[in-house]
């Protein structure tokens, strides 16, 4: 049922029963649902396929969104339709794209089709006149290069599969005439390290959920679309330690047992089942789009960040590295940690290029004592070093005796409070290392008897969680066991049967 008869079924549905107050297009899409799914085999020229019908492996998934179908009714032309259905089949069961990029091919090339049928023309009469009108078209609308580029790029691929399949005519696509120059875009958020601090200063004002899924993000750096498919198992204690399954890798983390215990607590308050998602969005898997909108949302109910995003991209992870790197943990630790493919990746996000350039400079000014004007240039430079010196140590002295005020007070040690008291900058306390070094023993002291407990109960806990799973694996062995057992037996009296009646 193409989206015209849909209209005329509407239509009569709404003549001959229309006191029943009956949604059309949801008994519509009701019924053509139960059809594709309850189809012993794959209707490939379906109007609607729905995901659940097609047999994707589960890392083919979009992690950030959820995806349950893919539509071809708003496509008029019957050849054009067809030629889609094959193209878009040829990506689920021949490549391994992940559904997101496979909805975003379907939506360019719907845009083309749609430029076509708007002048009557079907895919089967393309030729390069037709090609180049439409580029010439998405260049003068309003979109980035890049997207132009990625757009131009999908249908010359499309074009080119048509070609190889000999739908279309042969001709030459060439697109690096029709490529527009792009440049990477800065999409960092300025300070974003103090506008995730004043996050986390008003974190506790925010719902329990949101809560513990903005201390995830900040505490382990692991990818948003990673963090909607936690479950209440990836969460246990081993060796002394708390640890999370990274969802769809290898990967296992340590975490703060606090952070853990928070966990344990909101999945027990809750009775969220081990197996189950941690985070859902009324019943529903989290997407990027709704995890943003509860964020923001919830800040402007906090008065703080004007709506602003801070967990857009990768700049939280960025953050993490630069915090990791700033408490003396290795580059290589780190990348581990983060799950990185190399080095560079963290020496980027930590600004280890500018360390260096910093570390050149001192170089250069040192041997410019021998140069021309160099022992002007050096007097400047000591008298510099000299007053930064002077007051390095003042600055020194301030968070040394803050620090042993409040730890002198029983009152919790927070960086956070150190900075506001003292007005130096939180990384002061972590950069200079007598200051951390003292900030760090004096914390240490503090928490030892509130971490002992924590992790008590963490130990606990995980333990009483380790027991049910175990519980339930025993539970499905047995049913498993029984089930053979049952087929054994229906095997046996076969076979008794046949040697019966062979033996006649």
């Amino acid at each position: 049922m193409d989206m015209a008869q849909e209209e005329e079924f509407t239509s009569l549905l709404r003549m001959q029963i229309a006191e029943l107050n009956i949604n059309s297009k949801s008994f519509i899409a009701f019924c053509r649902k139960t059809l594709f799914l309850e189809a012993e085999e794959i209707n490939w020229e379906a109007y609607v396929w729905y995901v659940a019908k097609l047999n994707i492996a589960h890392e083919r998934y979009s992690l950030s969104s959820t995806i349950e179908s893919f539509s071809f009714l708003d496509i008029r032309l019957e050849d054009n339709r067809k030629v889609l259905q094959e193209y878009m089949k040829y990506l689920f069961t021949v490549t391994n794209l992940n559904l997101g990029t496979i909805r975003i091919k379907q939506t360019y090339i719907k845009e083309f089709f749609k430029h076509l049928e708007e002048q009557k023309k079907a895919i089967t009469a393309i030729d390069v006149s037709l090609v180049k009108e439409y580029f010439d078209k998405l260049s003068m609308q309003r979109i980035g290069p890049q997207s132009y580029n990625n757009k131009v790029r999908a249908i010359t691929i499309f074009l080119q599969y048509l070609q190889v399949k000999d739908y279309i005519n042969h001709f030459t696509i060439p697109v690096f005439f029709y490529k527009k120059k792009s440049y990477l875009k800065n999409r960092e958020i300025k300070d974003l390290d103090k506008k995730l601090d004043l996050l986390m200063f008003k974190l506790s004002e925010f719902p329990e959920q949101l809560r513990i899924m903005s201390l995830i993000l900040l505490y382990t750096g692991i990818d948003k679309g990673k963090m909607f498919l936690l479950r209440n198992a990836d969460f246990y204690y081993e060796s002394e330690d708390s640890w999370i399954k990274v969802p769809g890798t290898n990967r296992r983390v340590p975490i703060p047992d606090i952070l853990h215990l928070l966990v344990l607590r909101y999945s027990e308050k809750n009775r969220i089942d081990i197996e189950r998602l941690l985070f859902l969005n009324r019943d529903k898997k989290y997407t990027a789009r709704s995890f943003e909108e509860s964020i923001t949302r919830q800040c402007l109910k906090s008065g703080i960040l004007d709506g602003e995003y801070v967990f857009k991209g990768n700049g939280y992870q960025k953050e993490l590295c630069k915090a990791l790197y700033r408490n003396g943990t290795s580059i290589q630790t780190i990348r581990e940690y983060m799950g990185y493919s190399t080095d560079e990746t963290v020496k980027k996000y930590i600004g280890w290029v500018d360390e260096k350039v910093a570390e050149k400079s001192d170089e250069f000014f040192k041997q410019e004592e021998n140069s021309l004007g160099g022992r002007l240039l050096m007097a400047k430079y000591d008298k510099m070093n000299e007053a930064n010196r002077q007051e390095s140590e003042k600055k020194m002295q301030l968070a040394l005796a803050e620090i042993r005020r409040t730890a002198s007070e029983g009152t919790a040690i927070s960086v956070s409070d150190l900075s506001r008291n003292t007005g130096l900058s939180k990384g002061f306390f972590y950069k200079n290392e007598q200051v951390r070094n003292i900030l760090n023993e004096e914390k240490e002291k503090q928490n030892q008897g509130t971490l002992a407990q924590i992790k008590r109960e963490v130990r606990d806990k995980s333990l009483e969680k380790q027991v049910e799973l175990y519980q339930r694996e025993i539970k499905r062995l047995m049913d498993e066991n029984e089930n053979l057992k049952k087929e054994n037996r229906k095997l046996v009296r076969t076979l008794n049967k046949l040697q019966k009646e062979s033996s006649k």
